[in-house]
């Protein structure tokens, strides 16, 4: 009687190394893919987020500033009160001429400690200032509002209403709206032949010294804004510091981890513009 022997076959050493090596190629790509896609995804997150911040703060601004001199009356907003010290209830405030630190203020600013403006305007009617009361104003309240913005040490886009009573300013409400901001500049818009629209646009310092506060119908507003907490990813980042252009100034971004953008908006002041110069309802 014959017995069959028979021999368990296996993998060699050279099948297993094969192997192996196909499997460590194999995870390491789809490790590549997992990290790529996660550095694009976050890359995406930093550049919505520049973006959304610009979008809001475009429209707090143009919200509230697009109400200036609206419920001003005539007499309260003569070319007389602009050669004199503020009378806190023209449409336009002073001109804080130191460009001191900009929150301890309550004046328009072009340049302050953080190289932002800080820009400002009268009303008595429309939506209260910095969304803090739903009730709008009327020609019943006694009181006039002064909505007027600034970027904060911390990099955030702060609304005040500064609540003018019995020639007196007290600042009733602060608010931070926007965050991630680096910059802001405002120029105004000076309508130098009565036809409706700006022919320049000035610093607050340059309207002031020309005596041309009467002539403004529009306000420009540039913005740069940052990605605040949401870092770029190291293989999205720029070589060097990016140079941003805003209204006629270069910027050299602080750093090359936060994404950046520049956003600008004209806001025409449609209570101030008429054929002959400002107009009052």
């Amino acid at each position: 009687m014959t017995r069959a022997n028979h021999r368990q076959a296996g993998f060699s050493i050279i099948s297993l190394m094969i192997a192996s090596a196909i499997g460590i190629f194999l995870i390491g790509g789809a490790g590549k893919i997992y990290l790529d896609s996660k550095n694009a995804f976050n890359a995406r997150s930093a550049i919505s987020s520049v973006a959304e911040s610009s979008r809001f703060a475009v429209f707090d601004l143009r919200r509230y500033l697009v109400m200036a001199g609206r419920g001003i009356s005539k007499k309260d907003d003569a070319e007389y009160f602009y050669t004199i010290p503020d009378n806190n209830l023209r449409t336009f405030p002073a001109v804080d001429p130191d460009n001191t630190v900009a929150s301890t203020s309550t004046a328009i600013i072009d340049q302050d400690n953080n190289d932002s403006s800080a820009v400002a305007v009268r009303y008595k009617i429309g939506p209260r200032p910095c969304a803090h009361i739903t009730t709008p104003l009327t020609e019943d309240d006694e009181e006039t509002h002064t909505v007027r913005f600034y970027r904060n040490n911390n990099g955030e886009l702060v609304c005040q209403d500064i609540l003018t009573t019995a020639g007196g300013l007290t600042t009733v409400y602060e608010r931070a709206m926007v965050s991630g901001v680096y910059r802001m500049r405002a120029l105004y818009g000076i309508d130098t032949d009565a036809d409706g629209f700006a022919n320049q646009y000035l610093t607050a310092t340059e309207v002031d010294d020309a005596g041309r506060w009467r002539n403004i119908v529009s306000i420009r507003i540039g913005l740069i804004t940052s990605s605040d907490t949401n870092e770029l990813p190291y293989t999205y980042r720029p070589a060097t510091a990016e140079q941003i252009g805003m209204l006629g100034m270069d910027v050299t971004a602080p750093d090359t981890s936060h994404a950046f953008r520049t956003a600008s908006t004209t806001i025409m002041l449609r209570n101030l513009i008429s054929s002959g110069g400002l107009i009052r309802q």
